[in-house]
């Protein structure tokens, strides 16, 4: 059956029962008739009744669902790999299950993969800063391929860290994996694919509705949580820095620029959790050697966190104006 799916949809799941009528329903209206597709959801040990809604789904569509249940909970990035490391499709992708796509959106792509000449397809991404987006919204436009090129060129040009804006073939993922991270991890994913510089395509078309809810994680401040992610953005920018080596001086320009745009969602986390500065500031100091430090622009945030890092005695002074103004807005 694996040469027959051409497809694979992996969906990380944890306590999002509320979200799953939408988003199980959008995925039912993917396919405009097709049948060689497969979805994998992964229940990672959800503590609502997930479980029971993934297995009605299943109930509707055995021969092209799959459910991995998961007893302990380890985050998404192990929820995906878990899904990677039986996924049977020519293609794969990722969708998060309280987003929605366009209706027929897969299908879509699917036929533009079937052009050839390219091993990733990245599709067009809206971000809807509310839940007035419920069901999958229709193509506005026709389907089309706007670019093709080396994903070196697209890299100097793009954004590349959001997974679920990609259709991979599953053969030039090979072994690489999500990395144990909270945050920034979809990055880190896609850069040993991309600096492989394979042959990519790029359709403006939008597929993809990308959900902004009340819930995440930077709207429900839960210090703890905050913590390890403002440690994640410290290993993911390191990560990057890795990856410089060798690289042209154009490629380690972007990859910079990429660690600049980590820094305010560093300063948000920062501002919001409930590290110690002793905790925080070697791995300032850290930053300092990667001449990260002073941050360009003249943005608010930039401008924050250079005075931060510059004087970090006045995190705890900051942190208290930052979290009343965050919860008045």
């Amino acid at each position: 059956m694996e040469h027959n799916v051409s497809l694979t949809v992996i969906v990380p799941c944890y306590n999002v029962e509320k979200y799953l009528d939408d988003s199980l329903k959008s995925l039912e209206q993917q396919w405009d008739g097709r049948t060689d597709y497969e979805i994998i959801l992964v229940n990672d040990a959800s503590q609502d009744g997930t479980i029971h809604k993934l297995n009605q789904f299943k109930e509707k569509y055995p021969d092209n669902v799959v459910i991995i249940d998961k007893q302990v909970n380890q985050g998404v990035s192990a929820a995906r790999n878990s899904a990677l490391d039986i996924a049977r499709g020519k293609w794969v992708t990722f969708f998060d299950p309280d987003d929605v796509l366009v209706h027929g959106g897969y299908a879509r792509l699917l036929e533009l993969t079937e052009q050839g000449g390219f091993d990733i397809l990245r599709f067009g991404v809206v971000i809807v800063n509310d839940e007035s987006v419920s069901e999958s919204p229709i193509a506005s436009e026709p389907f089309r391929i706007n670019w093709k090129g080396g994903s070196l060129d697209y890299m100097l040009d793009n954004s590349f860290g959001i997974s679920t804006a990609y259709l991979y073939k599953r053969e030039v993922l090979g072994d690489n994996r999500f990395q144990p991270l909270t945050i920034c991890e979809d990055t880190v994913f896609n850069l040993p694919i991309l600096l492989a510089d394979i042959p990519i395509a790029k359709t403006e078309s939008k597929v993809y509705y990308y959900i902004v809810r009340p819930s995440s994680a930077t709207t429900t401040i839960n210090p703890a949580k905050l913590s390890r992610h403002s440690d994640d953005i410290f290993k993911a920018i390191n990560i990057l820095e890795d990856f410089k080596e060798g690289r042209s001086e154009e490629m380690k320009s972007r990859l910079t620029k990429h660690q600049w745009i980590f820094s305010p969602n560093l300063l948000t986390r920062l501002l919001l959790s409930d590290q110690k500065v002793s905790d925080i500031k070697p791995k300032l100091e850290g930053l300092s050697k990667l001449s990260l430090f002073p941050l360009q622009g003249s943005g608010l945030m930039s401008r924050l966190m250079n005075m931060v890092y510059q004087h970090l005695w006045l995190l705890p002074l900051v942190r208290p104006v930052y979290r009343l103004y965050r919860n008045r807005s």
